[in-house]
């Protein structure tokens, strides 16, 4: 939107809903009204991080671990700073921080984390460069990332209560990533034996000849 004065967008705005107006209220009074965004948005954070990471700890070595052996690579750094943002619809990884929404549910943040950290670890650039020579899709680099995350994290994760209830966002999703219902029968067979495959770029050739017999 544009406006010549900022009272003009308070006129227009104000009022519609709760959030607008904090944060018409912010733009009003400057950077300090940051401050009190996050005065309202810090306990919740600091109340779900202690939550979370109550269940995350006693499982942290192990799942890192497990994506280091799918992943056939050693981890390098020395810790891996994890943020909880309220703003971000999503998250991301970068070299040694991950910065990810909180989620209702603690055991779709488990695998929502291990993407993350998936991230930072799978040789997604060789997936890359192997699916561009084959002339595949070259977005099938992020479906391989989230079955790895899926099958370091899926044993320490909490099987929904009651009959016919599907956890969403455990499971890679067949309709975000491409080719999950191709791809998953041969990620279940390499978690059950990684050391099968000598190095990484082994299973990217099993990958792409399964995806072009498919």
């Amino acid at each position: 939107m544009r406006a010549e004065y900022l009272e003009e967008v308070v006129s227009e705005w104000k009022g519609r809903e709760p959030m607008i107006d904090l944060f018409l209220n912010i733009l009003s009074q400057g950077s300090n009204g940051w401050d009190q965004l996050w005065d309202l948005t810090r306990p919740r954070l600091e109340e779900y991080k202690q939550k979370f990471g109550s269940v995350w700890s006693p499982i942290a070595d192990s799942v890192l671990s497990r994506l280091s052996q799918l992943s056939h690579v050693e981890w390098t750094a020395d810790e891996i700073r994890v943020h909880f943002v309220d703003c971000l619809n999503g998250g991301f990884a970068w070299h040694d921080s991950i910065a990810f929404a909180t989620l209702p549910d603690i055991e779709v943040q488990k695998k929502f984390l291990a993407h993350e950290l998936s991230e930072l670890i799978t040789p997604s650039s060789l997936v890359e460069k192997e699916l561009g020579k084959a002339r595949l899709d070259p977005e099938i680099a992020h479906t391989v990332v989230d079955m790895i995350a899926y099958f370091s994290v899926k044993d320490f994760i909490a099987k929904p209560v009651g009959p016919n209830i599907e956890r969403k966002g455990v499971v890679p999703n067949k309709n975000y990533y491409p080719k999950v219902e191709e791809l998953y029968p041969l990620f279940e067979e390499y978690s059950e034996n990684p050391s099968e495959h000598d190095d990484f770029a082994s299973l990217v050739k099993k990958i792409i000849v399964t995806l072009k017999t498919s």
